[in-house]
């Protein structure tokens, strides 16, 4: 069956499974970070340059579809939770990976969203077919960001402090995410405050300051 899924979701995750509406209710709510991340950069984002507003507006987009997708995984889950936790948060890794370089380098707005458009079609026909080639198309993500921020670092297009700031915020993030998985000591079902909610909050934040990283040059540059 389409969408067919292991249930309940979110076992490797650490926190109990509940029978409510909310499986897991601290790492449904705390997924809501992105959202608001989200929210703020599309609020900021009128006060941005006209040519960054788009931009600034779809990402922020992505970023609360993320939030959405995510609390649905750890809360009332359902057939299509996995699918959209998985595309959002990786669609929101591509925006990265392909926009602002591709501004940079004077490639054609509309060729960069189109090249966004191949990819999120390519990666959705992929989790239809294996829907369990999330961390595999994650790791390819993560290894094109990389490359994306050295060709970014030799222009110059990169603010110093937030970059720094986002590496320290996502690093931190994924020390908690690795605490909070349910194979781990440091895992506790039954604790307040889950590691896997804090990974939530803090790789939001930090997502949220990597894309200031990457737009802040840009706006600061004199208009021709």
């Amino acid at each position: 069956m389409l969408f067919a899924q292991s249930i309940p979701l979110g076992t490797s995750d650490c926190e109990s499974l509940g029978s409510g509406w909310l499986v897991q209710p601290d790492n449904a709510w705390s997924s809501l970070a992105y959202t608001v991340v989200g929210v703020l950069i599309i609020v900021a984002a009128f006060r941005s340059a006209r040519s960054d507003r788009t931009m600034a507006i779809v990402f922020g987009a992505l970023m609360g579809m993320t939030g959405i997708g995510s609390f649905l995984y750890h809360g009332p889950q359902g057939g299509v939770a996995a699918y959209v936790h998985d595309i959002t948060f990786l669609a929101t890794l591509w925006f990265l990976v392909i926009m602002d370089p591709a501004s940079t380098y004077g490639i054609r707005r509309r060729t960069a969203w189109m090249a966004l458009g191949a990819v999120a079609v390519a990666m959705t026909a992929v989790l239809l077919v294996v829907p369990d080639a999330t961390n595999v198309l994650t790791a390819i993500a993560v290894v094109a960001l990389i490359v994306s921020d050295v060709l970014m670092h030799r222009t110059g297009g990169i603010n110093g402090r937030w970059y720094a700031a986002a590496l320290l915020l996502l690093g931190a993030s994924l020390a908690f995410n690795l605490a909070g998985r349910s194979d781990t000591a440091t895992c506790d079902p039954e604790a307040l405050v889950q590691f896997h909610a804090l990974w939530h909050v803090l790789s939001a934040v930090g997502l949220g300051a990597y894309y200031v990283a990457m737009t802040v040059p840009r706006s600061q540059e004199p208009t021709p």
